[in-house]
Formats: C-alpha cells, structure tokens, sequence
C-alpha cells in the first residue's frame, strides 16, 4: 500500500503529534508500505523551499518550508504544494492508496488541503490529536457550516473517546451518521522496549530502599499541570511516615523552576526530585526502580508517557475524564482519580496498602496494554479500507 501522510507539524520539532506521525510512517515502512510525508515543517529553523530526503527508516519526507514570524510550521501557499505533490505522485505511477491527514487544534495546511484531496478522488483519513475545548468546538462547528468538511467522503478519526466526542457532534449537527463516520484511531508504543528490563523490588534499590516510588514524566507547562501535580505529592508526604514515599517528575519546561522553588518551601527536596530532562535509556533504568506513575493531565488526548509506564508494569494513577483515564479499569491497572485531592488520596493510599499496590504492578506486569503497534497498523489499515469505502 502506498500512504501519504501530511502533517503541519513533523520532526525535528518534538511533540506528540510530531513524534506520532514519525513513529507511526516508520512502521508503516517497516510492514511492507511505501510511506511519503509532506509536511511544512522546516528541517532547521530558518530553513525555506521544497526538498525530498529519505530517512534511515524507509520514509520519504517531503518538506515545502517558508520563513515566517515565530518559527511556525506554516505555509502561505502550502495547498498549491501539496496538489504539486500528488500531481508529482501522480506522474511516478505512485499515486496514494490513502491519504492520512494529522490535525491538532490549527493545522492550516491539513484544514485548507482536505477540500481538494477529497475532490481528486483520494481515500482520506483525518486524525484529531489535540483535545478541543467548548470554544474550539464551537469555532469548528461554526466554520464546517460554511466549508462543508463533514460532508466530504473521508473518514474522521481522534486518538481517543475524549477528541472523538466534538468530531461526532459536529458530523452529527451537520446531519452526518458519527457512527459510521468518527473512529478512534489510538497511538502505538513500543511494549516490547519497556517490558524488557527487569524490576527492582522496593527492599532491594539502593536509593530510596523501601519506599513506594512516584513518578511522572512530562512537560512542566500549564495544560500538563505538573505543578498541581507536586502540591498533591507535598500533600502526600506530609500525611505519610517519613521515607516511605519518594518522587521523581522528569521533565523540563518553563515551570519547572517554579516547581524547584514550591518543593524547597515545603522542604521536601529529598522527597520529590525534578532532575530535568532525561534521556531514553535513564527513563527506562528509572521505570525499573519505581512502582507508580501519575499522569496529572485532565485534558491529555492520549498520554503515550503513561501507556509506556504502563507498559514497563508501574500503577497507573491519573484523572477520570482524560485520555489516558478511559484506558485504565480503576482498581485493576490502576486508579483513577476525580480531583487532585483525590490524586493525593490515591497516592497515599497505594503507600499504605502495599497489597493493592503490589497486584496492580502485577496485572501490569502480566498483561501489556493494547497499544503495542501490531495493534495500531491493524486498525490503521482497516480505517484506510474504510476510507476507501467511503470513496466509492
């Protein structure tokens, strides 16, 4: 199968839709597809024009890049380019199978070009990543009145039930069938990368020895709210017995000095620990010495740091109502929380019970969640057949 994705946002900038959509094309690869991506992402800052390179993974990434204020991945004339490039596509005998379209909140080039790759007749599958809010809903629903989007034969998608829900009820207000229109299309993990490493029991790590260990992963920004998250672990502490919990939040960000500054006021330094950013191989050595992660996000659209924790066998704590809460079973992977009073109640509860702590690890440890990419290609594949139902 041939698949062109095209996507605002690409590598070399980092964010989930960035690395998702990278991720998600070396597979593709890697199965037996042959993958383009046209993006407006420039491979350097400051970097313009139109270039194809092929990665060492297979992927060939077309990039129209213009210089514009701030940086932005966006192009003033990027739907003249992406018709070029099928058109190029075209003439090679390399015509798309399928079109995947990667949509957050803005994504011009993704908005302005669906129009015209529905009307050449392409399968097309248009995936939400970003969480929207009343606002950006209503903005959506406001403008598909005039352009018409829900009525074009493509196939709507979102990384979870918590995206999906808007795209539905715009398909649904526009007199459209959400059932047969809207799926959900999660984020693969590399399972198989996680679980091999081996746990180090509480009684036997060197730091910390006996104590539950949190942790979280993350960047310290305001929709991540990592700073409500140390307040409900300060909280934590100071209901628990002295060195029976430590913490650790990995991440960098414009917070975290912010963050640094409310753990030295409580005196918990010792207590939860911001090392920064780390690197893969030091965030897998720290899996393996903890026993809890907190996913302190309530509008998380997925949350792939929490399904890999999952996936290296930690507890799951997170909101009710999130992206990542929809795939826990309270009380059986995890526990999900309604509040962060509650996250502090689900921390300290852990520590206190460690035979509930101990089988939730367990089941996670057992049983690997059902994000691992043979599952995600499959339902990626049939969503293409889907679309290419919808064509005909």
């Amino acid at each position: 199968m041939r698949v062109l994705h095209l996507s605002d946002s690409f590598l070399p900038r980092m964010g989930g839709i960035e690395v998702q959509v990278a991720r998600l094309a070396a597979r593709q690869v890697a199965a037996g597809n042959a993958v383009d991506v046209l993006t407006t992402t420039p491979a350097a800052p400051g970097a313009r024009g139109c270039t194809t390179t092929v990665g060492d993974d297979g992927v060939r990434v077309h990039r129209v890049a213009a210089r514009v204020p701030g940086g932005f991945p966006v192009h003033p004339r990027s739907t003249h380019h992406v018709l070029a490039r099928l058109d190029a596509l075209d003439a090679a005998g390399e015509r798309p199978d399928a079109v995947h379209l990667h949509a957050g909140v803005l994504a011009p080039t993704v908005q302005r070009a669906l129009r015209a790759i529905a009307r050449r007749g392409l399968p097309a599958v248009v995936t939400v990543h970003s969480v929207w809010d009343a606002p950006t809903e209503r903005a959506f629903a406001l403008l598909d009145r005039t352009v018409r989007w829900s009525a074009l034969p493509v196939l709507w998608s979102a990384v979870s039930e918590l995206t999906a829900d808007p795209v539905r009820r715009i398909v649904t207000a526009a007199g459209g069938d959400p059932a047969g229109r809207v799926v959900v299309l999660g984020n693969g993990v590399d399972v198989g990368s996680w679980r091999g490493y081996d746990r180090v029991e509480r009684d036997d790590r060197a730091v910390a020895k006996g104590a539950v260990h949190v942790v979280s992963t993350a960047r310290f920004a305001r929709r991540k709210r990592m700073l409500p998250l140390v307040g409900a672990l300060v909280a934590a502490a100071r209901e628990l017995p002295t060195e029976s919990l430590v913490a650790t939040l990995v991440g960098d960000g414009e917070q975290l000095a912010a963050a640094r500054t409310a753990v030295g006021a409580a005196g918990l330094a010792d207590v939860v620990r911001l090392p920064g950013r780390l690197a893969s191989d030091e965030l897998h050595a720290l899996y393996a010495e903890a026993d809890v992660f907190v996913a302190p996000a309530v509008k998380e659209a997925f949350g792939i740091a929490a399904l890999e924790a999952r996936a290296a066998g930690l507890a799951i704590v997170t909101h009710a109502g999130s992206g990542v809460g929809e795939r826990l079973e309270d009380g059986v992977d995890g526990l999900v929380a309604d509040g962060d009073a509650a996250i502090t109640r689900a921390v300290v509860r852990l520590v206190e019970d460690p035979a509930l702590l101990d089988r939730l690890v367990a089941h996670n440890r057992a049983h690997p969640p059902a994000s691992d990419w043979a599952h995600v290609l499959e339902a990626t594949a049939q969503a293409y057949r889907r679309a290419v139902q919808l064509v005909r």
